[in-house]
């Protein structure tokens, strides 16, 4: 069979994009499959008619429906998921909650704890980040907002709500609550002007603050994170921390999924955050690692290696007996 691989541009400077294709074609070629690179840039150029497989990077069905599969870098760095629907939250496998109960819990713990560690030792994050420093007092505690890109897709697509919209009502449960908020400025990219909201809507802002610290010392210092569909959403649930979402990420099941108007519903779930549910948030952590996503930053590569090999497979046996790849869980 011939296979398709549309990847990210050469002027993309994720060079982790890479070693995953370069991972899916070894996994490809040990199936006996002939790869056809082709870069998706700008121009787009029409895919090879040849090709009877096609596997885009950074695109869903939604974008691209005569494509088969599609991949992406999640919300740590190195860790991709691959599907036939696409990404986040249309991801095939967890369109439903997912059964979490019946994991072992103490492995997930012991994972969620080293990740943390690593975490608030190294200050890293999927994006560049300041280094760790400490937060100051006056603004605990808090709930922790961060800002993300008003055009990303994972906005656009996953979430009812507008990055604008979303502060405008976390400024509003802050000042109906009286309970400080603080946005984190999306790393590197125009947030919005937060200032000028308060004055529109002609609030104090007395409750609501920006600081642009390391996004590791932000959560742990916080009470909560509120989140559209941001990634911290998912590094917070590692941290152990109540975690509140209006979008629909992959990871929503795990949290309290309100709309705008819901802040006491929210406040209300952080301040009685359970050791139950942090239980469970770190059971689908473990699940999220160990058999949705392939972190391909492990030190242990093979398992990794071995499991993409077997969805691959997969996938392409049951293509090859007719079955429509849309419909592959």
């Amino acid at each position: 069979m011939k296979v398709l691989l549309r990847t990210l541009d050469g002027g993309s400077p994720l060079p982790r994009y890479r070693i995953f294709e370069a991972l899916l074609k070894r996994c490809l070629r040990m199936l006996e499959h002939e790869v056809i690179e082709l870069e998706l840039d700008g121009s787009f150029p029409p895919d090879p008619p040849e090709a009877e497989l096609k596997i885009y990077a950074h695109k869903s069905r939604r974008e691209v429906p005569n494509a088969d599969l599609f991949y992406k870098e999640m919300y740590l760095r190195g860790l991709f998921t691959i599907d036939s629907l696409g990404w986040g939250g249309e991801h095939s496998r967890l369109r439903e909650p997912p059964d979490v109960s019946n994991r072992d819990p103490d492995p997930a713990r012991l994972l969620c704890e080293g990740l943390r560690q690593s975490f608030l030792k190294s200050g890293r994050s999927k994006h560049r980040q300041p280094r760790l420093r400490g937060i100051p007092e006056p603004v605990r505690p808090y709930i922790l907002a961060p800002l993300q890109i008003p055009d990303d897709d994972a906005v656009k697509y996953h979430s009812p709500y507008t990055v604008f919209e979303y502060v405008e009502a976390l400024v509003a449960w802050a000042e109906e609550s009286r309970f400080n908020i603080v946005f984190k400025p999306h790393p590197g990219a125009a947030s919005p002007d937060i200032g000028a909201i308060l004055r529109a809507r002609g609030l104090s802002g007395r409750y609501v603050f920006v600081l642009n610290e390391n996004i590791h010392a932000l959560i742990a210092a916080s009470a909560g994170v509120v989140v559209l569909t941001s990634g911290v959403g998912f590094e917070s649930l590692i941290h152990g921390k109540p975690v509140v979402t209006l979008g629909d990420p992959d990871y929503r099941w795990v949290t309290c999924h309100v709309g705008v108007g819901d802040g006491k519903l929210a406040l209300d779930y952080i301040r009685a955050y359970s050791p139950i549910q942090q239980q469970a948030a770190y059971n689908f952590v473990s699940l999220y690692y160990q058999e949705h996503a392939y972190d391909i930053a492990s030190t242990r590569i093979k398992p990794v290696i071995a499991r993409l090999l077997g969805y691959l497979s997969h996938v392409i046996q049951n293509a090859s007996g007719g079955l429509e790849l849309r419909k592959i869980a």
